[in-house]
This record gives structure tokens, sequence and C-alpha cells, in this order.
């Protein structure tokens, strides 16, 4: 067998084996001649999603299919149910929720998949962050009126006992504007051979597909942001009272309250959610900062949070071995190590320059973001606060009149703290 090297855009070629990924290809149709696939729109390390026409419907949607292995075990698809008991359209918050319209399992060389079938959304959101990461930002407005949506998405879950998981502006995907044309704003798939081994195999394709993201033109984004609806996704790691066989907490670090670096916890919880939900909205107002440190270094990672939020109380403390290399005993930053102690309210100052929304939206944040987890506030907490009240819900109306021109990033705020560098 030739050597494989994976393609950045795509899936591991290697994930396509006997319990792995179903191989698929542009034409592909499934659920006996219902949806055919047009395109791929992502993948996570345990599915691949596509885009797909149903041909009974004549409309568009979202098919992701689940690795074989998760098939025994589907933890989306008991949420996606779930959900769709409690839906209660008078809630705010089921807008801002995706929706299951169908589900199947098909049978493939690697063995039987569960399949879910979705509304057909983007993920504007990230590619908005990675295409203009360290240059301009969404406008105030905008960005305030995705975190509003994105609490009541959050509180609609946590109030039918599910936490989430998995809180990133990956899983935070966009409704199609009413202009969408498929041919015209979706550029023609890209196959790509480039990485697979020659040898022909009924577990793998014969080509990969890259995610649309990466070919969204700048203007479809435009157009999806210019007066954003977003939908929480992705319930993979979900964790649901009740659920005998939870999927482990598998957050990613950055995402994670210290108590989820540094002690074990079995699954996802409504207040790891809350910790994860700031990091994000920070993420969301700053087109991309991070709250704390987004480098993989665990113990980097929880060293900018003491520059940030101060010294971790006994027993998190000692228990952190690591320690060391950045801070000495009394939080006090190693020289050269890293970077200086910098306050919650600086952070968020220097990102909003606005002497009104500063004080509520520190204050939101610090509740957010307590070392006890049972301290943190609620997701019902947060929809009721100062800063959701007075600074997101004049920008959520339908009618609402957004600004369009980005926010310029100064250098002195891009390296204001050490979270910044990747």
């Amino acid at each position: 067998m030739t050597s494989v090297y994976p393609s950045p855009h795509c899936e591991h070629p290697l994930d396509y084996e006997p319990g792995g990924l179903h191989p698929v290809h542009i034409g592909d149709i499934f659920a006996n001649g219902r949806y055919e696939v047009m395109d791929k729109l992502g993948f996570g390390y345990s599915s691949t999603i596509w885009l797909v026409r149903d041909l009974t419907t004549a409309t568009y949607a979202s098919l992701k299919i689940l690795e074989a292995r998760r098939t025994v075990s589907p933890t989306e698809l008991v949420v996606l149910k779930h959900l769709e008991a409690t839906f209660n359209a008078e809630e705010e918050g089921s807008k801002h929720v995706v929706r299951m319209l169908d589900h199947f399992v098909h049978e493939g060389p690697n063995g039987a998949h569960m399949c879910i079938v979705q509304e057909l959304l983007v993920p504007a959101l990230a590619v908005d962050i990675v295409m203009y990461d360290g240059h301009s930002c969404l406008p105030v407005a905008t960005a305030s009126r995705i975190v509003g949506q994105l609490l009541l998405a959050v509180d609609y879950l946590h109030k039918r006992g599910i936490a989430h998981g998995d809180l990133h502006s990956g899983n935070i995907l966009v409704c199609l504007p009413p202009t969408f044309d498929l041919e015209v704003d979706f550029r023609k798939p890209i196959k790509q051979a480039r990485g697979l081994p020659t040898e022909l195999s009924p577990h793998r394709p014969q080509y990969l597909v890259v995610p649309i993201g990466p070919r969204l033109p700048a203007s479809f984004l435009r157009s999806c942001l210019s007066k954003p609806s977003i939908k929480l996704c992705d319930f993979s790691e979900s964790y649901m009272i009740g659920m005998t066989e939870p999927p482990c907490f598998a957050s990613p670090h950055f995402l994670r309250p210290p108590e989820g670096i540094l002690d074990e916890i079995l699954h996802a919880t409504p207040e790891t959610d809350i910790w994860a939900l700031a990091v994000a909205i920070y993420h969301i107002l700053t087109s991309g900062c991070g709250l704390f440190s987004i480098n993989d270094d665990h113990d980097y990672i929880l060293a900018s949070m003491v520059l940030v939020l101060g010294k971790f109380p006994e027993p998190l403390w000692v228990s952190w071995t690591g320690r060391g290399k950045f801070l000495d005993e009394n939080a006090d930053p190693v020289p050269n190590a890293i970077g200086p102690v910098t306050s919650l309210s600086n952070k968020v100052e220097c990102w909003l320059c606005d002497e009104k929304q500063t004080p509520a939206l520190t204050a939101m944040l610090d509740s957010m973001l307590r070392y006890e987890a049972k301290a943190r506030s609620t997701a019902s907490d947060i929809v009721h606060s100062q800063w959701m009240e007075n600074f997101c819900r004049p920008y959520m109306g339908e009618d609402v009149v957004l600004p369009i021109e980005r926010r310029k990033i100064q250098p002195n705020i891009v390296n204001i703290t050490p979270q910044t560098t990747a």
C-alpha cells in the first residue's frame, strides 16, 4: 500500500475501514431512492455530513452519516428524538436548535451506519472567523445578535435536561438567506484523490470531497451574516438526564473548565456548558480570539485561566502538577514563560470600547466563569441578565437593521494577552 497523506481540508483516509466511515461519492442515493448526494458540508471525527437533494419534496437537506461503530449507541439520535418529543414552538430557543427531519440505517461495506437528515444550514460563522482572522471583526450588533440567539438555544436545551458538550463556532450554523441559489452560491464539488492509497478497496471512497466551507464566496458569507439566524447543532457529545450510556466528556480542552482538565468528568453537564458558553461568547464577539489560551498545552490553558481569573482554590491548585512551568506559588507569572496578569474587565473593555456595555458583559461572564461549578450562573440566569436584555435584545428582532461594515482590529488589541496566539 502506498503512503497516506491526509488533506488538511478532508477527513483522514484511514477512517474508512470496517466499523468506520461510509464511503460516499457525489450522486450516491440513500433511503430507497429518496436522497441524492450533491456536495459535502463537512466532517467530524466520527461522521461526514453531506448536502443532499430530497427527491420526494424537491428540497435540500443535510445528511449526517455516522461511522458504523457509533450506530450501536447513537447518542445524537436519542437527543434529537427527545428534542422532537418536547418541541415547543412558543419558546424562543426552539428557533435556534437544529431539527431532525428523518433518520434511517444504511448498510455499506464498513457496516451499518445511522443516518440523520436535518435542515440545510451552513457553517458561515466558523468560516467567517477563519477568513477574517486577525484582520477585522463582525459589527458589535451582529455579534451580539448571534450571541443572544446562542444563549436562547442553550437555555432551551438545559430546560430539557440536555447538556450540549461541544459549544464552539463549528457547531453554530447559520440559516440560509432568502436569496439562496444552489447553483450561484455553492461552487461545484471539488473531488480530491491526493493522499488516498492507490489500491482499490470497497472500504474507502475513490476520492474525497473538500467541504463547502473553504469554497464559500465572500459575497455569500455576507448575505448569510447580514441578518443572521443561527442554530446549534451536533449532539454527538451531549448528555441527557437518564441516559444510561452517555458519551465520555470530549470537549476540546480550550473550552473546558479547570475541573474538566484536572479532574475526571464522566460526561458533559450544564455547568461545563456554561463555562464553554462564556468562552464561545468571547470568541464570537472578538471574531476568533480566545478568552483563554487556544494552545493545546493543558498547563498553558490552565495558566491562562489563572492570569485572568485568579488562583485556583484547593484542591485544584495543588492537583495541578504542571503549574510551576508558568506560575509561582503566589500565582504570579514566571518571567518569559507566559504573559502578564490581565483582568476579565480589561479583556472585555479592549474589544468593546463601550463604557456602558463593559460592566454588564464583564458581570455576566464573571458569573459564568466561577471555579466552583455549582456557583456558575444557569442558562436561564444568563438569558435574563442585564447584558442580554440591554445589549442583545435590541438587535434580535426581525425588523432590525444591522450595520454592514466590519470593525477593524487594532494591533494592540490582537496582542494584548498570550491567548491570542494559536
